[in-house]
C-alpha cells in the first residue's frame, strides 16, 4: 500500500480505496474523554485540522460511538458528520459500519485495538469493525464478512486491510482470562505466545485473521504494518494508560475517475504554524 506521511496522520492508499489514522500530534479523536467542554472544544479543533489536512471534509466523515459489541450500522450520506461534528453524537451501541456510498469517510477511534476494513473490489462496498479483544471473541470481523456477504459481496472479490494496532510483543498479558479467551474459546492457541513467569503475549491479528478464515474468507490481506504502542507517533492505553487520547482511522473508496482528496501544497492551517 502507498503510504503518505503527514505530522497529522498516515495515510494508506491501494487502488480505490484511502485509509487516514491520526497521529498523537493531531490530538486526542474521542469525545467525552475527560468529560468538560474544554474536551469537547480541543476534539472539534482536532477534527478540524484533520479534515483541512487531509482534504477530507468533515460532513463525510461518519463514526460510531463504540460499545465493544457486536452492532454493525449500514451508513450513507446522511450520517454524515455523525461522531464528528460535536453537536452530531447520535450513533450510539455499533462497532462497526458499512457503506456503499463511494466517498463517505467510516471511522473507529482506537488506541490498541485493530481497525479491521473489509472492502468488496466489484460490488463497491466498504465495511469497518473495532476489533479489541472483545470484538475478537465476538467474532466481529466475521460478522462483517458474513453480512457484507449477505448484501451480495463475493468473498473472492473482498480483501481485508488491518490498520495500526497492537502488537505481540507490546500486548502482555498474567490474565488467565484472556489466556483461555484465545485458548479455548477461539480455539486459536497459536495466538498466545508465553513469555515466561506467568506471562504471556497475545497475537490480536493472529486470532483476528483465524476468525475470517473460518467464516470462509479466501482473499486477499493487508497490514500498514504499523504497532501503535511501538510506535511514539500514536497513543497506547498499554503503553500510557487508559486516559490517553485514542486515533481515528477513516475508509472510504474512490472511483478511478474522481480520487481520493489530495492536500497537495496547500498552506499549513494557522494552528500547525
Amino acid at each position: 500500500m502507498l503510504q503518505e506521511e503527514s505530522p497529522w496522520y498516515v495515510r494508506f492508499r491501494h487502488e480505490e480505496l484511502d485509509l487516514v489514522t491520526t497521529t498523537r500530534k493531531n490530538g486526542n479523536m474521542l469525545y467525552g474523554a475527560t468529560g468538560s467542554c474544554l474536551d469537547t472544544t480541543a476534539v472539534a479543533g482536532n477534527y478540524r485540522r484533520l479534515g483541512e489536512a487531509s482534504g477530507i471534509a468533515l460532513e463525510r466523515m461518519v463514526r460510531v460511538l463504540l460499545e465493544h459489541g457486536d452492532k454493525i450500522l449500514e451508513a450513507d450520506g446522511s450520517s454524515g458528520g455523525e461522531g464528528v461534528l460535536p453537536d452530531r453524537q447520535n450513533l450510539k451501541g455499533f462497532d462497526g459500519l458499512i457503506t456503499g456510498e463511494r466517498g463517505l469517510y467510516l471511522g473507529i477511534t482506537t488506541a490498541d485495538c485493530f481497525p479491521v476494513v473489509i472492502q468488496d473490489r466489484r460490488k463497491g462496498l466498504l465495511g469497518i469493525v473495532h476489533c479489541g479483544w472483545r470484538g475478537i471473541a465476538l467474532r466481529l470481523e466475521a460478522q462483517l464478512f458474513r453480512r457484507m456477504v449477505a448484501l451480495g459481496c463475493r468473498p473472492e472479490n473482498m480483501r481485508v486491510i488491518y490498520g495500526p494496532g497492537i502488537c505481540p510483543d507490546c500486548y502482555v498479558q498474567s490474565d488467565a482470562l484472556l489466556k483461555r479467551v484465545f485458548q479455548d474459546d477461539l480455539e486459536c492457541p497459536r495466538a498466545v505466545i508465553p513469555r515466561g513467569g506467568g506471562y504471556y503475549g497475545i497475537d490480536l491479528q493472529r486470532a483476528s485473521r483465524e476468525n475470517l478464515r473460518r467464516a470462509g474468507f479466501p482473499g486477499e490481506i493487508l497490514d500498514a504494518g504499523i504497532c501503535n504502542s511501538c510506535d511514539p507517533r500514536f497513543f497506547s492505553v498499554r503503553r500510557e494508560g487508559s486516559e490517553t487520547g485514542r486515533m481515528v482511522t477513516l475508509a472510504a473508496l474512490w472511483n478511478g475517475a474522481d480520487p481520493a482528496p489530495d492536500p497537495g501544497e496547500r498552506a499549513l492551517p494557522p494552528w500547525a504554524e
